[in-house]
């Protein structure tokens, strides 16, 4: 086996609580929306925001047109119920800081919109580079082109690369390009993944 030298966090369950839940429920509540409306329209527009297919404003223009929102728009609901739903995990950030101190590479590839980039300016995400996100590769895990985009800027050897996700197609799908994977459930399991694929 490689030896590895990069080690890439998905974002939302893996270094953060998923913000999914959250996000449409606040939502929801600035639009005047019901549950089943906003989770239908959601469920229809994210692959067209996620992979830059859509902005927010024509994103949220579908939602109004699906479920017949009237309420107030703020500059950015995504960004403002992204931020409202925001929960780092301390203790996968402390895994990554580790890793970056001994010399590994760390980053991040996300399935993520445009406006939800801001929150990775924070001081938290110095350490992670690269960061490849869905809206500017225009794809999506678990589609082959977001981990030839990876593969790509780390200019590594597929084999060199381990991937860390919660979902088990992304990393079915990174192994199928030569990645390695672990499939993420807390962060006690993966320092023990961790130490047995590093030492």
């Amino acid at each position: 086996m490689s030896v590895i030298k990069a080690v890439i966090f998905d974002w939302g369950g893996v270094l953060i609580e998923n913000p999914t839940e959250g996000i449409l429920r606040y939502c929801r509540e600035v639009l005047g929306i019901g549950t089943g409306c906003m989770l239908a329209a959601y469920r229809k527009l994210i692959p067209y925001f996620q992979e830059g297919k859509i902005s927010e404003e024509e994103f949220w223009k579908g939602v109004r047109r699906r479920t017949g929102a009237k309420g107030q728009m703020p500059a950015s609901l995504w960004l403002e119920a992204f931020e409202h739903s925001y929960v780092e995990k301390e203790d996968v950030f402390a895994v990554a800081r580790a890793l970056h101190g001994r010399g590994c590479r760390t980053g991040v590839l996300s399935n993520t919109e445009k406006p939800a980039q801001t929150i990775m300016q924070r001081d938290s995400y110095r350490i992670f580079d690269p960061v490849v996100l869905s809206w500017q590769v225009g794809s999506s895990k678990p589609q082959r082109r977001i981990f030839e985009a990876l593969i790509e800027t780390l200019r590594l050897n597929p084999q060199e690369i381990l991937l860390i996700d919660d979902v088990e197609a992304n990393i079915a799908a990174a192994k199928d390009l030569g990645l390695q994977g672990l499939l993420f459930t807390d962060a006690q399991i993966l320092r023990k993944g961790l130490a047995g694929l590093l030492g």
